[in-house]
């Protein structure tokens, strides 16, 4: 029997639910579980997801997950990321536009030991907003800066856009985190261009620090609270580079750093590790529902057959640059009206499946999601980290759209060159 339709309908109804605020990763296991039971019986659709959800859980990979969630929420909780951006502003905030350059090198910095956009947005905006707003930075500027930055923490490793697509997809999450490595390096370059060209083009929007006098001496001395999460950050990268350790041992080796840099700084307590651990297991919690969701909504999705159908549809397409083309199209206009990780849950299923047929490299394809993910999570109207820094900032969401256009227009630079050019995903794995 002819399943396809069934698919079709479930992945309208899943749009639907998600559409209407339901939990993404209730929506996708309560679908997979009527639908499964639809076609076999719900006797056999309630031991599918039992036995999903345990082995999922229960998959080692997992772990990495909360080691590099918990190692991202010390940084943030104990105040280390402050360090991040005084040092960058010790070296750059004399330029113009220097300290919005400054948030986006932190941004960079703060993402690489945090992986989450969200999470870096929001410290940023308590960080480097109120020292641009009280420095006259235009809030267009100062604001976007501080929202588009934060999706630099989804694609500089440890991602959890690199860990879902992995999961999902049984690749190698240590690959992947390689495969970041250097095309967030590019963006963090793209945005601080953007800023100077933003800022000669306006002048207005950000004051003139060519009077300020910052010393070599204290440039050096500003190095002394971050050198050591610099350290954790290079020790990480070329440990996977050099497969000293896996990913989820890299985040072990995270973890207890960051607690124990945290304790020699005397900037943990007891009351602060309640919280980060609390903040921890909030996220890995929501993660976990979405994952098991996935899971269960992926194994309805493949006895329909619809993303063998999909697959043979796409294979149609002879161009190359036409499929992936419509790819990158479909997740721009979908990230403009639903929540990203919805999106990404949703599609991975069916796009993987299609990028094997087409003979792409599995990693080089999940680096164009993770960054299609990223431009969702600043394309109005529904953007993740709009929403995050207007609330922390208190600067009205008009603004901020109109502030988020130039950086938009980088990240579709971005896009472009990580498709024309495999080799700046594949150069370090």
């Amino acid at each position: 029997m002819n399943y396809v339709v069934y698919g079709v309908v479930a992945v309208v109804l899943l749009l639907v639910l998600i559409f209407y605020k339901m939990w993404i990763g209730a929506a996708l296991a309560a679908i997979g579980f009527i639908g499964y039971g639809l076609v076999y019986s719900f006797d056999k659709s309630a031991i599918m997801v039992a036995s999903e959800a345990f082995s999922q859980i229960g998959n080692y990979s997992f772990a990495t997950v909360i080691l590099f969630t918990y190692m991202g929420c010390i940084i943030a909780g104990t105040g280390l990321g402050d360090d991040l951006f005084k040092t960058a502003d010790k070296w750059m905030g004399k330029l113009r536009g220097g300290v919005a350059m400054a948030s986006t090198v932190s941004c960079g910095i703060f993402g690489a030991v945090c992986g989450s956009s969200t999470a870096c947005a929001l410290t940023m905006s308590k960080i480097a907003y109120p020292e641009m707003h009280k420095m006259k930075y235009d809030d267009r500027l100062s604001a976007a800066t501080v929202a588009a930055g934060g999706t630099i923490g989804f694609l500089i490793p440890p991602s959890i856009g690199f860990i879902m697509y992995g999961l999902i997809t049984e690749n190698s999450i240590s690959k992947l985190f390689l495969s970041g490595v250097v095309p967030g390096i590019i963006q963090v370059v793209l945005y601080m261009i953007v800023i100077m060209i933003l800022v000669r083009v306006r002048p207005d929007w950000a004051p003139d620090n060519s009077q300020r006098v910052v010393t070599m001496r204290e440039k050096v001395a500003s190095l002394k609270t971050t050198w050591p999460i610099l350290l954790l950050i290079l020790v990480i990268v070329f440990g996977l580079y050099g497969g000293v350790f896996t990913a989820t041992e890299a985040g072990a080796i995270g973890a207890v750093s960051a607690l124990v840099l945290a304790a020699v700084t005397k900037k943990l307590n007891f009351k602060v590790l309640k919280s980060v651990t609390v903040d921890t297991a909030k996220t890995t919690g929501q993660v976990v529902l979405l994952l098991v969701g996935a899971y269960i909504f992926s194994r309805f999705l493949t006895i329909t057959r619809l993303p063998e159908r999909m697959t043979e549809l796409a294979m149609g397409i002879s161009s190359p640059v036409l499929l992936i083309s419509a790819i990158c199209l479909l997740y721009i206009i979908l990230g403009m009206f639903l929540d990203i990780y919805a999106i990404t849950i949703l599609t991975i299923p069916i796009l993987y499946p299609i990028s094997v047929a087409a003979g792409w490299n599995a990693i080089w394809f999940g680096v164009v999601l993770v960054k299609l993910m990223q431009i969702g999570m600043v394309t109005p109207p529904y953007g993740t980290n709009l929403f995050v820094t207007s609330s922390a900032t208190g600067v009205p969401l008009k603004q901020l759209y109109k502030g988020s256009v130039p950086f938009l227009l980088a990240d579709l630079v971005h896009l472009v060159l990580i498709i024309a050019f495999p080799q700046l995903s594949l150069c370090m794995v």
